[in-house]
């Protein structure tokens, strides 16, 4: 269970991009040390996924947005109520607090729910430090603003997350030897214009995993009718480990 993890885990509640397959669920991962679980994303169907791996809200330290794109944060409304009904019940206290990065402002604001959710907004110079993480990010190189993130503690285990863009010195620095690395995906394009309209190819993705010395590779961000077969050959071919992220599955970060 994710709320009595002795090391840094993460657990993919859902997998999906602009719209989720069958059963599926949208962008949503939560990572946990033992100290409180944090979401990151929640696209559609994620507060469903809670209920199952959380029991509600109730061990939930935070949610972070790393970017404010409605696909991967429709669900807060729903987790903002669970987080309430936590608190009715006793098993939790205080507001749930969301950090969300800044931009476009007009998204940020829309987040707003007083007395329900502590809605702290944050930038790519900021570090963050929520149940025993450390965060630090990069701007994404896409037209929707965002940043990508690294997620570490003291005792080394690491999480990166390459949002939707492109890959730039920046975001490898970021993921540098990083023990796991999420990449958004958008099919398996390889063109010069890959990530102007959603992730990475998934060759591409491959290629920044091996430039980054990941120690593991996981694609997200999936579409629907992705070939599954086709993009693991394609991320393979430049990084031999990499996986599709499975959801309901949880990840050790050690």
């Amino acid at each position: 269970m994710v709320g009595t993890a002795p090391v840094g885990t993460l657990t993919v509640l859902g997998r999906y991009g602009a719209y989720p397959g069958p059963g599926g669920a949208g962008r949503g991962f939560l990572i946990d040390a033992g100290e409180g679980a944090v979401l990151i994303g929640c696209g559609g169907g994620i507060a469903g996924r809670l209920g199952y791996t959380l029991a509600g809200a109730a061990g939930l330290a935070a949610v972070l947005l790393p970017d404010l794109r409605p696909d991967h944060c429709s669900d807060l409304w729903s987790i903002g109520s669970m987080a309430v009904a936590a608190a009715m019940a006793g098993t939790r206290r205080g507001l749930l607090t969301v950090y969300a990065y800044q931009d476009p402002p007009e998204e940020w604001r829309r987040l707003q729910r007083p007395g329900v959710l502590d809605v702290r907004r944050f930038s790519s110079a900021d570090a963050l430090r929520v149940a025993g993480w450390r965060f630090t990010s990069c701007p994404s190189a896409h037209p929707w603003p965002g940043v990508s993130l690294r997620a570490e503690r003291p005792d080394g285990c690491s999480l990166g997350l390459a949002a939707p863009g492109l890959e730039t010195p920046d975001l490898v620095s970021l993921l540098r030897g990083v023990s796991l690395l999420l990449v958004d995906v958008a099919g398996q394009s390889d063109g010069p214009d890959e990530g102007l309209e959603g992730g990475m190819s998934a060759a591409a993705a491959g290629r920044l995993a091996a430039t980054c010395g990941a120690h593991r590779l996981l694609l997200t961000h999936l579409d629907p009718g992705d070939d599954p077969s086709s993009l693991l050959t394609d991320a393979r071919s430049a990084f031999p480990g990499a996986e599709l992220a499975l959801e309901g599955r949880t990840y050790d970060l050690a």
